[in-house]
């Protein structure tokens, strides 16, 4: 398994990346599980300058202009020609907070500081900007045929954030895992409303280019280097015919599964089916002219498997299956005996995708011990494994692959991270936190993308962040790079896990208080997690990507609370009469 792994990872630097496709603009939006959603309200209208208006006027309009990307001919009405020349729109987008007094005059000018909320670059990456961080600048104004035109170029376009929802819509770009089982969303943003066969066009572009920084080479795109759509993708009556070049021809079967796999599943975000071709012939012949989207459903990176659901936990340091969460029988804790994890103690506990063995750290933080749960004969349950961990050792999550992520000497300089693969063997990898600790670590089901919780040098205070498993020498050596701290305006930071929208996270935000905090994956959304109010504190959250996994909540005195889907909350022991429980998911 471990050499399988390795001999995958080479493949990335081969089949990872994929020629630049022209295309326009810059962002996105919907639901990225499906449609897009009505969102509701009116943006702002891009209108040429009026005639013999004052300064505040000309710069105001051309904000209001630069805000849509479909306007940008409009939007160099209101600058001189030089100025209209040189702006580069499409380079980024800067997202601020707009407020009324944002604008300001200053000498022969006028003067925006505003608080800057992210940038989104040149491939719709939602990048969040630092807590302090400002979009400032100053638009000097010049007059033309006896007009006021601004004479400054911006550094890419300006977009208040209360037009983000109606202008771009947020769009996920399918690339596949290192073992190509699995799909991997890539989030991008592109604009809102266009028409179906300009929407279609331009998201098939940006995919057809390879993944974004924040992947990097730890997925895989079965588009050959070259692949491109023949002049646009039109859309008819609901079907998007994807006509790709000769380039896609050379490849193998299952390789062009793969690639119907990443085109069908990133235009179903649009209410699209898929036809596609190459170089006028069906892409994959067997299959019918227009390609059912269940075909497609093995790759789903939601992993909608029951399995996922099951909640487990230690109870006294001992490894036990929470049962009744469904209302079916009444919730308890059940020992897993025949599990060999039940002859130590444990201080965390991991359990794999599909439930069929676990890991624990030991007590005493000097082993983890991997073996089966529920083992068919008695000499079953002496079957295990073990590695000696150094330090503390942060609770360890599995992948859909079964490898085991053990990062051990958290507590250190040089924290240590590494895989156990499922024969048993370890793999390093390559991590430099800059002196930051970290707090928790849990990887996606997909084995590429990672979310930190960490702890910083100089102020003790917490954040989050995601980080991409890439390679480096050739795809011989296992790297955490790409780190993107979210940026979230929050306090207090305990704990954050996986779900099916992105990140569920424990944090105070004007308040000393914890709550409960839904966030997406860019970190672009921060809200709290829709339900009942919960009556306790919380302090530590399971849950994972699945769609039918319920948030599990630890508070301050150990209890756990689940968000049942009538969004209740419900304690297990709200007496308090048994003993604590440390909860965990699969995963």
């Amino acid at each position: 398994m471990r050499r399988r792994l390795l001999a995958v990872l080479v493949s990335v630097a081969v089949l990872g990346g994929c020629a630049a496709v022209p295309t326009k603009g810059t962002i996105r939006s919907g639901d990225r599980a499906g449609s897009a959603p009505d969102l509701g309200g009116v943006g702002v209208e891009a209108k040429p300058p009026r005639a013999n208006v004052g300064d505040m006027s000309i710069v105001s309009g051309f904000l209001e202009a630069m805000s849509d990307s479909q306007a940008y001919d409009v939007a160099r009405q209101y600058m001189t020609q030089a100025a209209a020349g040189n702006w580069k729109p499409e380079s980024q987008t800067v997202v601020y907070d707009q407020q009324p007094d944002s604008l300001t005059r200053k000498g022969d000018g006028i003067q925006l500081t505003a608080k800057k909320i992210a940038t989104i670059n040149d491939r719709g990456e939602w990048i969040p900007a630092p807590a302090n961080a400002k979009a400032d600048f100053f638009f000097k104004l010049k007059k033309v045929n006896d007009q006021l035109r601004v004479d400054t170029v911006p550094p890419g376009a300006y977009l208040g954030s209360n037009q983000v929802d109606l202008k771009l819509a947020a769009r996920d770009l399918y690339f596949f895992n290192q073992t190509k089982d699995m799909l991997v969303p890539d989030p991008v943003y592109l604009p809102q409303n266009l028409p179906s066969g300009q929407a279609a066009t331009q998201i098939i572009q940006e995919l057809l280019k390879g993944p974004t920084g924040r992947l990097g080479n730890g997925v895989v795109s079965a588009a050959p280097p070259g692949t491109e759509v023949q002049v646009s993708v039109p859309v008819d009556l609901g079907v998007a015919n994807v006509a790709l070049n000769d380039t896609a021809s050379s490849l193998r079967d299952q390789d062009r599964q793969l690639l119907a796999a990443q085109i069908v599943w990133t235009l179903n975000q649009l209410n699209l089916r898929a036809k596609i071709t190459v170089g006028g012939a069906p892409l994959l012949p067997d299959y019918p002219e227009v390609l059912p989207f269940p075909t497609f459903n093995q790759y789903d990176p939601q992993v909608p498997a029951a399995s996922m659901t099951r909640l487990y936990g230690l109870q006294k340091e001992l490894p036990q299956r929470i049962v009744g969460q469904d209302g079916s029988t009444d919730v308890s804790a059940q020992p897993l005996n025949n599990s060999p994890l039940s002859l130590y103690r444990a201080q965390s506990l991991a359990v794999t995708l599909v439930g069929d063995a676990g890991a624990i750290v030991t007590s005493d933080g000097h082993d983890v011990v991997y073996g089966g749960l529920d083992p068919a004969g008695k000499d079953d349950k002496k079957k295990k494994s073990s590695f000696k961990v150094d330090g503390k050792t942060l609770p360890p999550s599995f992948d859909k692959e079964n490898n085991l992520w053990v990062l051990d000497r958290a507590d250190t300089d040089h924290p240590r991270l590494r895989v156990r693969t499922q024969d048993g063997g370890l793999t390093p990898v390559q991590t430099d936190f800059k002196g930051d600790t970290p707090v928790t670590l849990r990887i996606a089901p997909d084995g590429v993308r990672v979310l930190l919780v960490m702890q910083q040098a100089h102020t003790s205070q917490n954040y989050v962040e995601t980080a991409t498993v890439q390679t480096t020498n050739g795809g011989k050596q296992l790297v955490l790079g790409a780190f993107r701290p979210l940026q979230l305006q929050l306090t207090s930071i305990s704990d954050a896990a996986w779900s099916k929208a992105g990140f569920i996270v424990i944090g105070a935000k004007d308040t000393s208080v914890r709550q409960i905090w839904s966030v997406n994956v860019d970190g672009s959304s921060l809200q709290l997690l829709p339900g009942s109010s919960p009556n306790f504190a919380p302090e530590h959250v399971v849950s994972n990507v699945s769609k039918d996994t319920l948030p599990v909540i630890e508070d301050d005195n150990g209890r756990i609370h689940w968000l049942t889907k009538d969004l209740l909350w419900v304690g297990m022991d709200a007496d308090g009469d048994h003993p604590p429980i440390v909860p965990t998911y699969p995963g």
